[in-house]
Order: structure tokens, then sequence, then C-alpha cells
């Protein structure tokens, strides 16, 4: 292991057995001089943990394994681990290039002010007319200073870096949000508002990019379209319950652009409106939102264990 390692990669995975081991493989070919890479595993069964052990004797490679739940809290548990300034994270359908962490440090040496990065997520191959890989593609680079320039940076966390000192200061990941939190998903939009919202900058960039090999059909994307929609209000919720009122340009855009004129275009072209349930989600992730207390400075929920909130429309 690096004894003071520059940059650190965290993979978080649960019940993927041996699916984790190509994210794993292609970190460990980066060509960064100076890294780590950390495991979370939250696996209710040992298959993950056999397939990777064959990585165990790479120094820069360290296995954690975990009984907790939820991805907010496996990216909080690497994040308080990783001994590097800089964290880059992937999820464990991922690839990545051999100089994925080269240019995510080059590029937060660079901006200086940016604690949360975004780089590009490129679908792998796949079967177009069975289903989808969800990616986020762009082809500038964006610096995000204000709320309103949120609204047009919408990086997901198959590609994120975070300054971890700044990050860990306004509490880390929300542990409720994410695939297994309290609220199933947008754990990595949230972060980048709560960064916005504590001064902090978010930077999103093409000059990089993992390839997700996350196949859904497409059923099962209308499933995740109804969780990331209901995730989203309930993050995008707590900032206005901070009294941090510039946020509610977020919210208003959201249910214009997305939920609304989005779904409603296809009518200009004489066709079926698709993805009006958006709004359905968006809303009911707010409402759910306003219910739950929250920490008011760091801007995390802080919710007495009750069951979660069902995706369902």
């Amino acid at each position: 292991m690096a004894s003071h390692p520059n940059i650190s990669a965290i993979v978080c995975t649960r019940n993927r057995g041996a699916s984790a081991v190509m994210a794993v493989e292609t970190i460990l070919a980066n060509t960064y001089p100076s890294f780590e890479l950390i495991l979370i595993d939250q696996s209710t069964n040992c298959d993950t943990e056999q397939s990777v052990a064959g990585f165990r004797s790479d120094p820069r490679f360290q296995y954690v394994r975990t009984t907790t739940n939820g991805l907010g809290r496996a990216r909080n548990i690497g994040l308080r681990m990783a001994r590097a300034p800089l964290v880059a994270f992937t999820d464990d359908d991922c690839t990545v290039p051999t100089d994925w962490l080269q240019i995510t440090a080059d590029i937060l040496e660079r901006e200086t002010r940016v604690t949360v990065l975004f780089c590009n997520v490129l679908p792998g191959e796949h079967d177009a007319d069975a289903g989808f890989i969800p990616y986020y593609l762009r082809a500038d680079r964006k610096l995000v200073q204000s709320f309103w320039d949120k609204c047009q940076a919408r990086g997901i966390g198959a590609g994120i870096a975070v300054r971890r000192d700044p990050i860990l200061k306004i509490g880390g990941f929300d542990e409720e949000l994410g695939a297994g939190g309290f609220f199933p998903s947008a754990e990595d939009a949230d972060i980048a508002v709560r960064a916005i919202a504590h001064g902090q900058w978010v930077y999103e960039t093409d000059e990089v990019a993992v390839v997700h090999y996350g196949f859904r059909t497409w059923r099962e994307g209308r499933e995740l379209a109804k969780r990331d929609w209901l995730g989203l209000g309930a993050a995008y919720v707590k900032p206005l319950k901070a009294g941090k009122w510039g946020a509610l340009i977020i919210v208003l855009y959201e249910l214009l652009v997305p939920c609304l004129i989005e779904p409603l275009s296809p009518l200009l072209r004489f066709r079926r409106p698709r993805g009006l349930g958006r709004m359905v989600a968006f809303v009911r992730g707010l409402v759910a939102g306003m219910r739950q207390p929250i920490d008011h400075e760091q801007i995390v929920y802080r919710i007495e264990r009750e069951s979660p909130v069902p995706a369902k429309a």
C-alpha cells in the first residue's frame, strides 16, 4: 500500500460477485504513480470477497467488508478510510481508462476551489432494442458555482471525485440517499447541491470518461426513473428546509423542464408523451422529504429508522 497516496479510488459493491472484478482490474491498471484502491463490500454473501482475493497481494488494494447497507453509507466509509486528500469514485459495474486517476488529480489540482468533480460516463455495448445503460455525456467543461448553474449540470455518481476534507466537513454523502437508503437514489446530485450551498464549487469535464455496463431492460428503466426522481425530490427540498432559498430555482427548473416540457415535447410531433411519471415521483420526493428532519448546518437527513419511501408512483 502506498505510504502517502495522492489520490484514493473507491468502489462500493453489494452482491455483485465477480462483476466487481473488472472495476478493480482497470483501476489497478492506472498509470498514476501514487494511489490506493479501497473496495467497500456490503454483500450478504462471500462471492465478491472470493472473487477479489487475488488482488489482496497488491499493496495498493484494500478490501473492506461491512454489514452496513446503503450506497451513501458505503461511500462515507470509504471517504473516511481514504488516506489521500483527493478521492475518486466509480461503480462496481464500470471500467476506467489507465489515465483516469491522473486526469482527475490534474483537474482538482488545477481547479483549486472545486470540491466535487464529475466526468463523463459512457454506456458499454448493449442491445438498444432490449434496454439501455444509464450514462452522462457532455461535450465541454462546466464550472458550477451557483444553484442556477447546477440546473445545467447533471453528472452521475459512476464518475465522481471529491476533496476529502471539505466534503467530510459538510457531512459527507447523505446516508439516507442512494441505493439501499431511505430515499433510494440521488446521493450524487445531493452532494453537488450541498457543496454549492456551502460556497464550494462543482466541475464537470469531458477530459476523461468511465464506461458503464449496468444494463437495464426498458421495464427496469421505468422503475429506475421512479427511484431517481423520488430521490431528486428528497435531495432538492433539503436546502429549502435549511433556509437556502436560492435552491428554489433547482426545484422550479426540474418541475418545468425535465418533468413537464421534456415529457410533453413529443406532442409537437404528434406522438404520445413519455416521462410524465417524473413529475409524480419528484413531487412525492419533495413531500416525503419535507416530513423528515434534517441537520440544518450540514443539510443531511437525520431520520429515525422506519420503512423506506417506496418508489411506486
